[in-house]
């Protein structure tokens, strides 16, 4: 060995912590190595806690009670209601009024009470010559809702009817289908609503 290692060696000596302390004994070396080999204790590793992972949250559109039921008036359609269809009827012109041409006599109260049908109506329209009359009152009989009847001719009429005008309203009376002339039937005047009022009170 040269004088160099042994110098170096006594350095590493001198730095050594533990050069005072006695040599460990041979006995004391197996006992603490027989230690380590029939150790059984599991061996412990430390997990680092992980933040708990956060459930992925679906967002869904919720529509309310109110929503819905306004999308639903929406998409419905509006119903119209209808009413039921008129009943009409065709009633006959006057022939003479009713009577023999030129023997009508003063109208009386029991004339017009002895009409099978009686009732106001206006003229709804006029086409050619059919008249379409809209009932607004019943006094007699069995009367549907509008009355067709053929117009009148004034100029060739022997005054037993009546020739009827768009919008105006009248008093007509009617017996076995046809129109009753000779004053029975005519505008809604005062003097012949005064002769209907008689005819059929209350």
């Amino acid at each position: 060995m040269h004088d160099d290692d042994r110098a170096l060696r006594d350095q590493l000596r001198a730095a050594d912590p533990a050069r005072t302390l006695p040599p460990a004994s041979p006995t004391w070396l197996d006992h603490r190595m027989e230690q380590i080999m029939t150790d059984q204790s599991p061996i412990t590793t430390t997990v680092t806690p992980t933040a708990p992972r956060r459930a992925l949250r679906r967002w869904m559109p919720v529509v309310g009670i109110a929503s819905g039921l306004a999308i639903a008036a929406a998409i419905v359609v509006p119903l119209v209601v209808v009413g039921p269809e008129p009943t009409v009827e065709a009633l006959q012109p006057p022939m003479d009024g009713g009577l023999a041409s030129g023997s009508c006599l003063r109208l009386e109260p029991a004339t017009v009470a002895a009409q099978e049908q009686a009732f106001a109506a206006t003229v709804l329209q006029i086409q050619g010559d059919t008249v379409l009359l809209e009932v607004r009152e019943r006094f007699a009989g069995d009367v549907a809702d509008r009355v067709e009847v053929t117009q009148v001719d004034a100029m060739t009429s022997d005054f037993s009817g009546v020739p009827f005008v768009v919008g105006q309203s009248y008093l007509v009376g009617a017996v076995d289908g046809t129109i009753t002339g000779c004053g029975v039937t005519g505008a809604d005047s005062a003097e012949l609503r005064a002769v209907y009022d008689a005819a059929f009170p209350g």
